[in-house]
C-alpha cells in the first residue's frame, strides 16, 4: 500500500515537472551535456546583426508558437514554424487555453512547416531542443544562427519537452518557462 502511494507520488511529480518519464530522461541527459559545456557555442550569440528571431520546434502547435506570440508582445519582431508542421494548422487547444490564462492569444495561430520560411542571414533560428539543431542545419542552408531557447536564463534547460500529450500542469509550467527564456531573450536585444 505505501509502495503503491510513493509509486504513485513519483509519476504524478515526474508528469508535473517533466511531462512525462522520457521528458525527465532527456532532461537530465541534455542538462548533464549543458554542464559539461557542450552547448556553449550555442550562448555566443552577437545579437547587433540579428533582425528577426524564428521559434522553431516539431509541430509549431505549442513551444514555437507560444513563444512567437511572447515575443511579439514583447515587441520582438518574431515567427514561428515547424520542423514537422502541416500547413495553416491551428494552435493545440491546450496551448490556446493555457496562453490565454496568461494573458496571450494564440487563436488566430496557423502553424508553418519550416521548408515554407524564407530564411535570412539575419535570423536568429531559437529551437526547443538539442536534436532540432541536426535538423534545423540539414533544412536551412548556409550558415544560420542557432540556439537553444532553454539557454537563456540564469538556471538554464537545453531541452524543452514538448507539452502536447502531458498534464495541464506540466502544460503550464513549459509556458512559464518559455516565456521566461522569451524574456531574456528581449533583454539581450
Amino acid at each position: 500500500m505505501v509502495l503503491n502511494k510513493m509509486s504513485k507520488n513519483i509519476s504524478t511529480y515526474i508528469k508535473n515537472n517533466y511531462g512525462s518519464k522520457k521528458g525527465l530522461l532527456y532532461t537530465t541527459y541534455y542538462n548533464i551535456l549543458g554542464f559539461l559545456g557542450i552547448y556553449n557555442k550555442y550562448t555566443q550569440i552577437s545579437m547587433s546583426h540579428i533582425d528577426r528571431i524564428v521559434f522553431i520546434c516539431k509541430g509549431n502547435i505549442c513551444r514555437s508558437a507560444y513563444a512567437e506570440v511572447v515575443a511579439r508582445t514583447l515587441g520582438l519582431n518574431a515567427i514561428s514554424c515547424g520542423i514537422n508542421a502541416i500547413e495553416s494548422a491551428p494552435a493545440n487547444e491546450k496551448a490556446i487555453n493555457i496562453a490565454e490564462m496568461k494573458g496571450h492569444d494564440l487563436t488566430s495561430h496557423k502553424t508553418t512547416p519550416i521548408l515554407n520560411v524564407n530564411f535570412k542571414s539575419t535570423d536568429l533560428l531559437v529551437v526547443m531542443e538539442p536534436s532540432q539543431i541536426c535538423a534545423v542545419n540539414t533544412i536551412v542552408t548556409g550558415s544560420p544562427t542557432i540556439t537553444l531557447l532553454g539557454l537563456w536564463a540564469q538556471k538554464k534547460s537545453p531541452y524543452i519537452h514538448d507539452p502536447y500529450s502531458s498534464s495541464l500542469v506540466y502544460f503550464r509550467k513549459c509556458f512559464d518557462q518559455i516565456e521566461n527564456f522569451v524574456n531574456e531573450i528581449s533583454k539581450k536585444k
